[in-house]
């Protein structure tokens, strides 16, 4: 049985580590991914605050009577239309101020934006949108969306032009949302084409890997699964490929064993391969941090989806039940692996 522990304790160890090891947040969405929603309005009053209209803004708090395991950290599906408006109740307030008071609640440094478009010409609207609600916050890497209906010979020019012009630090790749089949041709030509430019300008490359059981059509829910992203050649790309949820999102507790089976693998094919925790159940992620490298892995939230307070509670406890050297695993996990990622740590 894992072993209880206070929250209140559990923040306090981190927030002593984190005074000498910036903690990271690698898998936060500045924009809500099923409808990739940018129309925000700047408040009047409150610097960094963007939000919807007649929406109050609330700083976020740390519930300290409740244990991590209490509530599951994903939204219940249910229907596509139950989840949809679930997910837009998570994004009346955007911008550097909602990250930020959420990243000081949790304790830690800064977290990487990892925006998801869905239609043509979204990708370029997030990067826009980005540019203006989040900059100004070096603690904000601003990441570039997967341009939907981009044929994978303009990918180049696209991603090029958005380093140079908006400075994005990472690339978010979401073969579920973005309808990429890794094992057509033209799928493996669109996720190659993107290793390749991100190689070239030493860009990490986030990449949903899991079931998105909320999809419809429901076939293309299983596009981002490892059984069909193994067929991808990940060397192509020698900067970090992060598989965001350790390929087990919206799996049972069965499926992610095998599903992590398969991870271990690539990771002994591919030595640029990653993955983060990022919004999994606490079963399975207890299942990833006991059978995963921990030299492989990096913390994640899912925010806004969830909270990054409560993420980084849940993954703390996790790691305090299974780890025999947590203060070590924590500053590999959440500090040294993140900032080599993101280039934020040069290694000699």
């Amino acid at each position: 049985m894992p072993q209880l522990i206070e929250p209140h304790l559990l923040f306090d160890w981190a927030r002593e580590l984190g005074k000498e090891h910036p903690f990271w947040d690698v898998h936060v969405h500045p924009f809500e991914v099923l409808t990739g929603d940018v129309a925000f309005l700047e408040h009047e009053k409150i610097e960094g605050l963007f939000s919807k209209p007649g929406s109050v803004y609330h700083p976020p708090i740390a519930k300290m009577d409740i244990e991590p395991e209490d509530e599951a950290l994903e939204i219940s599906p249910g229907s596509s239309r139950a989840y949809l408006l679930a997910s837009r109740l998570k994004y009346t307030h955007i911008g550097h101020k909602v990250i930020t008071d959420q990243l000081k609640t949790a304790g830690l440094s800064g977290a990487l934006l990892l925006p998801v478009a869905r239609i043509r010409d979204a990708a370029q609207a997030m990067l826009e949108a980005t540019a203006e609600m989040f900059s100004g916050d070096d603690h904000l890497i601003p990441g570039c969306a997967f341009p939907v209906r981009v044929p994978a010979n303009e990918l180049t020019r696209f991603f090029i032009t958005a380093h140079d012009r908006y400075r994005i630090r990472a690339i978010k790749v979401h073969p579920n949302l973005a309808g990429i089949n890794p094992l057509t041709s033209a799928g493996r030509d669109l996720i190659e084409a993107t290793l390749e430019v991100a190689g070239k300008l030493d860009l990490p490359v986030v990449v949903h890997s899991g079931r998105t059981a909320v999809l419809r059509p429901s076939y293309e829910s299983e596009y981002g699964t490892l059984q069909r992203l193994e067929t991808i050649n990940w060397s192509l790309s020698a900067a970090p490929v992060i598989l965001a949820h350790a390929g087990c999102h919206d799996l049972t507790e069965e499926e992610a064993r095998v599903a992590l089976s398969r991870l271990n693998l690539l990771f002994q094919k591919h030595p640029n391969l990653m993955a983060n925790t990022s919004n999994l159940a606490p079963s399975i992620q207890r299942l990833v941090l006991e059978k995963v490298d921990r030299s492989r892995l990096l913390f994640g939230s899912d925010a806004l989806y969830v909270p990054i307070w409560k993420a980084w509670l849940q993954f703390l406890h996790t790691l305090r039940n299974v780890s025999y050297s947590p203060d070590h695993d924590l500053i590999r996990m959440a500090s040294l692996n993140p900032m080599q990622c993101l280039g934020l740590l040069k290694t000699t």
